[in-house]
């Protein structure tokens, strides 16, 4: 495993400086360097060859306007999120993760409490390798309600979103909305219980951990789709209810997703889809509007 350098930051306002810890600074010497004189707006952190940066944040704290340099050899990066009432926006990952099945961003909304991850890029994903690389993982403690807005997260081994882990176990819910996800394997949205909303999957990529099912629902459900769009180009279903022989609910309304590999869903596990009106099969690969398509995009805003 990559050596690990961790740090608790906490940013006062929008556009100030992270506060870090005594026994956090020696470790920032060297590996940090900020936006121009003229337009401090965000900050750059260039992780070493060989290295994974660990940022944590705790109840109330936002981490906010940081660009996450990860293209030396070896480097990667992850954002422990715990609590109630914390944020995660304007973030970038700039270079492709290399840490194995470790995600980019994980954590529980606890408590019963909420939080926000928005206008976020990881589209640059993660080295090529099987299970290589999570987006977006939630602990099975999640009890609460996290909202994903404006996401853009692209070629991760190991699931684009996976939050299904609460299912069962904290039964906390998650919103996406706005999110982007593509060539990403097992699935790009993979949830237990809320909401897809004006989001898109695509797959073009031909290789077996690139072509990921669309919306994976598991255990209990329900999940609501809407508004969105689902360009599987064939490579794997479009909506996937259930999951280890338990049985959910996928409901699907004003979606345009793709039919062409087995029908576009399965009952395979017990699971069932309804579609409500205004769906049809004529999926596009658009990022939706406001999502991130580059780096600069998410920190610059």
């Amino acid at each position: 495993m990559n050596p690990e350098r961790t740090r608790s930051r906490k940013f006062l306002n929008r556009r100030t400086y992270l506060g870090l810890t005594g026994a956090t600074v020696a470790g920032m010497v060297g590996a940090t360097s900020t936006a121009s004189a003229a337009d401090e707006t965000y900050e750059t952190v260039t992780v070493p060859k060989g290295e994974r940066e660990v940022v944590n944040v705790d109840d109330g704290e936002t981490l906010e306007n940081v660009l996450y340099d990860v293209t030396a050899c070896g480097a990667g990066v992850t954002i422990v999120a715990y609590g109630s009432d914390w944020t995660i926006r304007n973030i970038a990952v700039r270079g492709q993760v290399d840490m194995g099945d470790n995600t980019v961003i994980g954590g529980a909304v606890t408590d019963g409490g909420s939080a926000r991850i928005e206008n976020v890029w990881i589209g640059d994903g993660a080295v090529y390798e099987a299970d290589g690389g999570i987006g977006i993982w939630l602990d099975p403690k999640h009890d609460g309600h996290l909202t994903i807005d404006r996401v853009n997260v692209q070629k991760m081994g190991n699931n684009a979103f996976y939050c299904s882990s609460p299912g069962g176990n904290g039964n906390g819910t998650v919103t996406f909305r706005n999110c982007y996800a593509a060539n990403c394997g097992v699935a790009h949205y993979r949830l237990p219980r809320g909401v897809v909303d004006n989001c898109v999957a695509a797959v073009t990529d031909d290789r077996q951990h690139r072509k990921g099912r669309g919306v994976w629902a598991w255990s209990p459900g329900p999940v609501f789709v809407q508004d969105s769009q689902f360009a599987m180009n064939g490579h794997h279903y479009s909506f996937v209810p259930g999951a280890e022989d338990e049985g959910s609910t996928i409901v699907v309304a004003g979606t345009q997703w793709d039919d062409e590999f087995r029908g576009g869903w399965t009952d395979a596990y017990g699971g069932t889809a309804y579609f409500a009106g205004g769906n049809g099969n004529d999926p596009q690969n658009v990022v939706p509007a406001g999502c991130p398509t580059s780096p600069a995009d998410a920190v610059e805003n």
